[in-house]
């Protein structure tokens, strides 16, 4: 009987010694206070630098945009211009002074008198045929300088100046901004370019 005793005391001490090294060698999942502040400020540097990438982006896109719907527009208007001069005949004006902010075309054929003018009212360039003016422009375009010189500055009817004797030119001179935009995305561009008249009577 003792020593049935010993032994099951001895097995009863062999069993809290195994519980516990059991609880003690029990596994605790787990961050530290450093560990989340560490990883926190890992995700805010990262989003700050994904953030300033995203808006230098897009801000560049609207640029890009902007820029090139202003040189669509300025492509259009010069080659309007540049139609309208190629097929009429150019009126002089009576005071030859250089240059002009309008041109002022010969009647044609069907009577229609036609004319390019910088608007005294807006920032813009009207097509005008018998007096009805439309804006060559877009409505989110504004035209800051529209300058015409024609070469030569007057013209020889009787072909007695020999200067005169030569190819109408006319030297198109146009500075564009956009406008109801963000100020920030706001463009300017400058064009010129010269076109020569088909009409050529001397």
């Amino acid at each position: 009987m003792k020593k049935l005793a010993k032994c099951s005391e001895a097995l009863l001490k062999n069993k809290d010694i195994s519980v516990r090294r059991y609880k003690l060698g029990v596994k605790r999942f787990g961050f530290s206070l450093a560990e989340v502040v560490v990883v926190i400020g890992i995700f805010a540097i990262a989003s700050v630098i994904i953030a300033a990438v995203y808006f230098n982006a897009n801000n560049l896109h609207r640029n890009t945009a902007n820029y090139q719907r202003l040189q669509n527009d300025g492509r259009y208007m010069v080659e309007k211009i540049a139609r309208e001069i190629r097929a009429r005949e150019i009126e002089y004006p009576i005071e030859q002074t250089q240059p002009q902010d309008y041109i002022q075309f010969l009647k044609d054929e069907l009577g229609n008198n036609v004319s390019i003018t910088k608007s005294t009212s807006g920032n813009n360039l009207e097509y005008s045929v018998n007096g009805l003016a439309a804006n060559l422009n877009a409505d989110d375009v504004e035209v800051i300088d529209a300058k015409f010189y024609i070469i030569p500055t007057q013209e020889d009817k009787w072909n007695t100046e020999p200067i005169t004797n030569s190819q109408l030119r006319v030297i198109i001179f146009l500075k564009l901004k956009n406008k109801s935009i963000n100020p920030a995305f706001q463009k300017e561009i400058t064009i010129q370019t010269t076109i020569s008249s088909r009409v050529y009577k001397r």
